[in-house]
C-alpha cells in the first residue's frame, strides 16, 4: 500500500487508516491531512504549499479555537465513524464536521486570550477590569466548556494550542 506524503501524524495507524480510506493520489493532489493531536506543526511547515485544502482531525474545542484563524481549513471530528468522515469529505455534508460543543461568551474569549498570553489572575483582573473571584468563575466555565479535567489540564492545553497558533501565524504555515 502506498502511503501518502500529505498526511501528517506521528500515529502510524492514523496514516495507514487514512491512506487505506482514500487513495494516496487523491490525497496528494487535493489535500493536506493533519492529525492535530499527534503532529508537530513546526515539522510540517516546510512540506505545505498554498492552494490545497487542509483537513484537520481534532478531538477538542481548544484545538478548534487555536486553529480557526487558518484559511482553507476544514475541521473533522476524529471520533466520527468512517462513513461520516467520507460524507464530510466527498459530499461536503456539514453535519459531520467538527462542532464546538459549547460556544464561549465574549468575556470568556477575553479571559482565554489573556490566559494564552501568560497573564496571572491579578493581571487578568486588572486588564479586564474584573475581580480575581470573577476570573476564577470564568476559568471554571472555561474548564467546563473546553472539557478540561482541571485547571492544570486547561493550562497545559492552552500552552499546546498557543504553540499551534503562534507557529501557524508567525511562519504563515498554512
Amino acid at each position: 500500500m502506498d502511503l501518502s506524503d500529505s498526511i501528517f501524524s506521528d500515529d502510524y495507524f492514523f496514516i495507514v487508516g487514512i491512506s487505506a480510506l482514500l487513495t494516496s493520489e487523491l490525497i496528494d493532489e487535493n489535500y493536506y491531512i493533519v492529525d492535530v493531536e499527534a503532529t508537530n506543526l513546526l515539522q510540517i511547515k516546510r512540506h505545505l504549499f498554498p492552494g490545497r485544502k487542509i483537513i484537520a482531525f481534532i478531538t477538542n474545542d481548544l484545538d478548534y479555537y487555536a486553529l480557526k484563524h487558518i484559511q482553507n481549513i476544514m475541521f473533522v471530528d476524529k471520533r466520527r465513524r468512517l462513513n461520516e468522515i467520507l460524507s464530510c469529505l466527498f459530499v461536503k455534508d456539514s453535519r459531520f464536521r467538527y462542532r464546538v460543543r459549547y460556544t464561549l461568551s465574549l468575556r470568556e474569549n477575553e479571559v482565554l486570550s489573556c490566559m494564552q498570553k501568560g497573564l496571572d489572575a491579578s493581571e487578568i483582573g486588572k486588564c479586564l477590569g474584573i475581580t480575581v473571584k470573577t476570573f476564577y468563575t470564568h476559568r471554571r466555565s472555561l474548564i467546563f466548556k473546553l472539557q478540561a479535567e482541571n485547571r492544570i489540564s486547561l493550562y497545559r492545553n492552552i500552552a499546546r494550542a498557543e504553540r499551534y497558533k503562534r507557529n501557524t501565524c508567525e511562519y504563515n504555515l498554512l
